[in-house]
């Protein structure tokens, strides 16, 4: 059986939906459906992915069914007429029997069109957009550095259908496009204001010692006055680790577990120039919530999300999805050192599109932590790039 598949995308169901019908007729078969993120270059849209086996393009009629007899009117009682089935014959097919043979029908349809289509990817495994040279080139080196698909694609689209596919015009427009998202903040260190910094983000990202790498660079650099708060009574061990970091530095820490004893907490540290409070690492949306009702209460409280480039970008959109509820102010982006594809980190700025406030690249106090400027972070995350031979 021959099988034609589409997808479609549009900004609604309705319309993904009237242009599979358009395209395919009224007797395709929706495959799938889903959600697609817009990301950093466009909206989001609804993709439908649906299929035409011409065998089905007219489905069966089932078979007339005789005649009945003529039978007596059922009886009527209190005005309402009663349902009197017609007399089986011995010829007349159910209906019932015919609705079977056709979702039978239907599903041996689909289950064959599933078949094909895994063939067909099996077949040709990560074939990808088809872009001329030397775009596709640089899609290539993109997708090495980490970035995920879709936005290369889009991002590679936008730049061509602006600047053209001349490789040096085309380089320039995608640097210049990434440094429009890739927006760099104040350091958390040098001086200004009196602030309050609270550090959220996932287990495992380095959050305490990225605190730590902050507090000493404030101290060093700036000469600012610290102090220390920690929230985190839940890993073991988190508490003790904040306080051997305030130990070394000479300034004062406290443990809070509960909003009193935070608020308590942080009049002990009014005279600070910076009070910087470590979290425990959350992941579920309930415990990430509670959390977000303990910080709520701190006056003038600037959120910076942590993340780690090394956990790649499916992973870095879903962290940065859980928190966005909070709106972060800043973000930071840990762990460089330890990402194979730096460009991975663009992921988490189409959930939480906030400055980056500086990224960490170590574990060493303070040195291995960095606030970069635009054209850092576009070098950071896509590398250098030498158009293939022969390209003008």
């Amino acid at each position: 059986m021959s099988v034609m598949v589409k997808t479609f995308r549009a900004r609604d169901a309705r319309g993904a939906l009237a242009a599979v019908k358009a395209a395919l007729g009224p007797d395709a078969v929706i495959l799938s459906t889903q959600e697609v993120s817009g990301g950093l270059f466009r909206k989001g849209e609804i993709e439908v992915t649906a299929a035409i086996a011409p065998g089905l393009a007219q489905p069966r009629q089932p078979p007339p069914v005789p005649e009945q007899p003529a039978t007596a009117p059922a009886p009527v009682r209190h005005g309402v007429a009663r349902y009197a089935p017609p007399a089986a014959t011995p010829d007349a097919q159910p209906v019932p029997s015919v609705i079977a043979e056709e979702l039978i029908a239907l599903r041996s349809a689909v289950e064959s069109m599933r078949g094909q289509i895994k063939q067909q990817a099996l077949a040709s495994p990560g074939e990808g957009p088809r872009f001329p040279e030397p775009v596709m080139q640089l899609y290539q080196h993109l997708v090495g550095r980490g970035l995920d698909e879709g936005l290369a694609e889009d991002l590679l689209r936008l730049a061509a259908g602006a600047h053209g596919t001349e490789p040096g015009a085309l380089w320039r427009a995608v640097r210049e496009l990434l440094a429009e998202r890739l927006i760099p903040s104040r350091a958390p260190w040098m001086p200004g204001p009196r602030r309050t910094i609270a550090l959220i983000g996932p287990t495992g990202v380095g959050k305490t010692t990225t605190l730590a790498k902050i507090a000493a660079r404030a101290l060093i650099d700036a000469r600012l006055k610290v102090a220390l708060v920690t929230v985190d009574t839940y890993r073991i061990g988190a508490a003790e680790q904040v306080a051997r970091y305030g130990s070394m530095m000479n300034v004062p820490t406290r443990v809070a577990h509960t909003e009193k004893e935070l608020a308590r907490a942080l009049e002990f540290s009014r005279s600070a120039d910076l009070v910087l409070i470590d979290t425990a690492g959350r992941t579920r949306p309930d415990d990430i919530a509670r959390q977000a009702a303990m910080l709520k209460g701190v006056p003038d409280v600037d959120l910076y999300l942590c993340l780690s480039a090394a956990t790649g970008a499916r992973e870095l959109a879903a962290s940065a999805a859980r928190y966005a509820p909070l709106k972060p102010t800043r973000l930071i982006f840990t762990k460089l050192d330890e990402a194979a594809g730096p460009a991975a980190l663009l992921s988490a700025l189409g959930p939480v599109g906030r400055p980056i406030a500086c990224v960490t690249d170590g574990q060493r106090v303070p040195e291995d932590i960095r606030a970069l400027s635009a054209p850092e972070l576009v070098d950071l995350v896509i590398g250098t790039f030498e158009p293939p031979r022969g390209a003008r």
